[in-house]
């Protein structure tokens, strides 16, 4: 078997020594900082729930910790079951270098597309929920957030209870120890569960081979760019995007943002020519799909230079894995739609 990937205990290793844990931990105290959280976590047993936020410019924002956030309601509830941290993203960007570099890195290591979004993670930053604004009460709200960690402690229960278990059987339970959450997440933080899955179930009576399979494919092929975007190797990523179409048989709108991707490492390597092809042939597989449109903006301005100093963090993360749902079982899911980011952001 395929020795799992450590890149996510890596990123939470990082993200807790950019910046010390030097605030003071208090029951029900919103830290602003991933590592005095994390420290709380561990040394309390809990769990983490992380909101990201940006309440001087998005009014929703600013809602969501009125009404519920800053409430008694709520933080008596979670308090014992959560370590709470707020990450402020304001709308000029402004932050201390460090801080500005944990909250970029825990914005992708997340998925963050959207303001404002909760997630909920164990003591490693494993996510297990998500949850965004509602117009609910926050005793209701408290209520969603407990009902998500009872979830995950079942899945836990479960994923215990297989060790005793065979074929079929366990991996049913093994199963029950994956999240539902969007397929990047999954991808990114429980490689090891997914393969401990298909390990049990070789004839995918289950059903859950292929859709796995193509998760832990999406998260090497992610791995991969991030090790070759930090050795500025923009030609042998653009030939790891051929891989990857090759290999997962993209097509349609899939296809069009590897290419994409493609274009934007030729452009990097210099291979202009290479780079203008590739998007003409973006558009030429669907010219109002949106990474056509994209494409041909593209075509007619070119390409924003980006500086030495962001270009490995700017052309790894232009390509993730899908966000389509993991296919386990039903769970208590509750997503409210967030608010999109402004792309100056």
């Amino acid at each position: 078997m395929t020795r799992p990937s450590s890149f996510p205990a890596l990123i939470i290793a990082l993200f807790t020594c950019l910046i010390s844990a030097g605030s003071a931990r208090a029951l029900g105290v919103w830290h602003r900082d991933y590592a005095a959280a994390m420290s709380e976590a561990k040394a309390d047993g809990k769990a983490m729930l992380i909101v990201f936020t940006g309440t001087d410019w998005i009014e929703i924002c600013g809602k969501f910790y009125a009404d519920i956030l800053s409430q008694p309601d709520f933080i008596n509830a979670v308090a014992d079951k959560f370590a709470l941290l707020k990450l402020e993203y304001p709308k000029d960007g402004k932050l201390p270098r460090a801080e500005a570099m944990q909250k970029a890195m825990l914005r992708d290591a997340y998925r963050i597309r959207g303001f404002p979004m909760a997630v909920l993670t164990d003591a490693k930053g494993r996510p297990f929920g998500l949850n965004g604004y509602q117009p609910i009460t926050a005793k209701e709200y408290a209520e969603q957030a407990l009902e998500i960690l009872a979830t995950r402690e079942e899945g836990l229960q479960a994923v215990t209870s297989a060790e005793s278990l065979s074929g079929d059987e366990k991996a049913r339970a093994l199963s029950q120890g994956i999240p539902d959450l969007p397929g990047a997440l999954v991808a990114r933080f429980y490689q090891p569960e997914m393969k401990a899955v298909l390990a049990a179930d070789p004839k995918d009576h289950l059903g859950l081979g292929k859709a796995f399979r193509k998760l832990i494919a999406d998260a090497e092929y992610e791995r991969d760019l991030q090790k070759l975007a930090s050795e500025r190797e923009w030609g042998k990523m653009a030939e790891r995007v051929d891989r990857q179409i090759a290999e997962q048989h993209l097509d349609g709108e899939a296809r069009q943002a590897a290419l994409m991707s493609r274009a934007g490492f030729e452009h990097r390597a210099g291979a202009k020519e290479k780079s203008l092809a590739t998007l003409r042939e973006v558009v030429a597989i669907n010219a109002e799909s949106d990474p056509a449109k994209t494409a041909a903006e593209l075509l007619k301005k070119g390409f924003p230079e980006a500086t030495d100093e962001n270009a490995a963090e700017k052309s790894s993360s232009s390509v993730s894995p899908s966000d389509s749902k993991s296919p386990t079982h039903p769970r208590s899911f509750r997503m409210q739609r967030a608010q999109p980011v402004s792309p100056a952001e």
